[in-house]
């Protein structure tokens, strides 16, 4: 049970603070394009972070990581807060990014270890994310102050540091050190490439999104509340998968992000982001939790190093995506009447995106099964 807590308690930290830090941006004085340079340098150090500390769970015990990784996440996204200035965001982004990449690999490696079940487990961080956006909602619309939230998310992380306390300790799956060889991307480039395409598209959207809600008339609660329907229908989804065809599950999830992309394009208010939010969280559940099993099955050895490039390589989606959403943005602006219109663009670009991923993913395994 601590170790689904600690799921949950970290997981909403950090999705509390993603939710809202466009918001943010803008009060500070941000355009759309330096949003989008904000959200890409939290993605690069997070990219850097979780390429690193995933190799590191193979080669150290991954309770001694986590304690790393939440107490210096606590710090961080506490200094979020003083954040007056894009540039300071952006700064305090970064180290905020290179702290989270700690947690993930080292989190999944040691539920795998102890062997719980790891769909479950993962459900939890979706049900954070719930329990974020919520409450950050509330604490926005309480204090009036959106950096309030900053400080809730510290408090979890602080909460999770006590509830790995006694927890026990358990050893790394290998010893040999180095950073990820090229051997494990090229095996399992199937799975990184596509979900790194599926994943650009979704950022490019979630850049923009809560500026897209805003001026379809969402308030800050609402808009909370609106985020919370993806990670809650995630947490009943991925505790009722049927976890038996990992690669079935992926190829269901790239289908269903197309179709999810698609809808959010044709919004005219804000509730109908209801349906969008639902299609994300079966698109999501399904590609994600088929990933991490296709992972885990075909890399015995590197159970750490291969869920650490995956996470890179969400990590490094979320660069590429930030850049794309606000720059696209603010470029489609400045030819069209409308924001709504402009932020329409971004999610049609997204549904074509996370179609060709699905192509993608096809024609490599394909490849791969004509080589065995």
């Amino acid at each position: 049970m601590r170790l689904n807590l600690i799921q949950l308690f970290t997981s909403a930290s950090v999705f509390m603070c993603l939710v809202y830090i466009p918001l943010v941006g803008e009060e500070i004085g941000a355009t759309h394009t330096e949003i989008g340079i904000i959200g890409a340098i939290y993605g690069i150090t997070l990219f850097v972070s979780s390429y690193v500390f995933g190799r590191a769970t193979d080669i150290y015990p991954p309770k001694l990581l986590l304690y790393v990784g939440c107490m210096t996440c606590a710090f961080f996204f506490f200094l979020q807060a003083f954040a007056t200035t894009p540039e300071a965001l952006g700064l305090i982004r970064a180290l905020a990014g290179f702290s989270t990449g700690i947690l993930p690999a080292a989190l999944i490696s040691y539920v795998h270890i102890i062997g719980r079940d790891v769909g479950k487990f993962v459900s939890f961080g979706a049900l954070g994310w719930a329990f974020g956006a919520v409450v950050a909602g509330v604490v926005a619309r309480l204090t009036g102050d959106l950096h309030g939230i900053f400080i809730a998310s510290s408090i979890f992380f602080i909460v999770s540091v006590f509830l790995l306390i006694g927890l026990p300790r358990v050893s790394p799956g290998s010893r040999d050190g180095g950073l990820p060889s090229t051997t494990t991307i090229k095996k399992n480039f199937a799975v990184y490439g596509t979900f790194f395409a599926r994943h650009t598209a979704a950022c490019s959207i979630w850049i923009i999104f809560p500026l897209y809600l805003k001026a379809l008339g969402a308030g800050a609660l609402e808009i909370g509340v609106l985020y919370a329907i993806n990670p809650i229908s995630q947490f009943v989804i991925m505790r009722n998968i049927k976890t038996h065809n990992s690669e079935r599950l992926i190829e269901v999830g790239h289908i269903v992000s197309a179709v999810a992309f698609a809808s959010v394009c044709l919004l005219t208010n804000h509730y109908q982001a209801v349906l969008s939010m639902f299609l994300v969280a079966v698109s999501w559940s399904f590609l994600y939790v088929g990933s991490i099993l296709t992972l885990l099955k075909e890399n015995p050895s590197s159970r750490g190093t291969a869920i650490g490039i995956l996470t890179s390589a969400i990590s490094i989606a979320a660069v590429v995506g930030s850049f794309l959403g606000g720059g696209l943005s603010d470029l489609a602006h400045s030819f069209l009447p409308s924001d709504l219109m402009a932020y329409r663009i971004v999610c049609g670009c997204a549904a074509i995106i996370s179609a060709s991923g699905f192509i993608s993913y096809r024609t490599s395994r394909s490849r791969l099964r004509s080589k065995q």
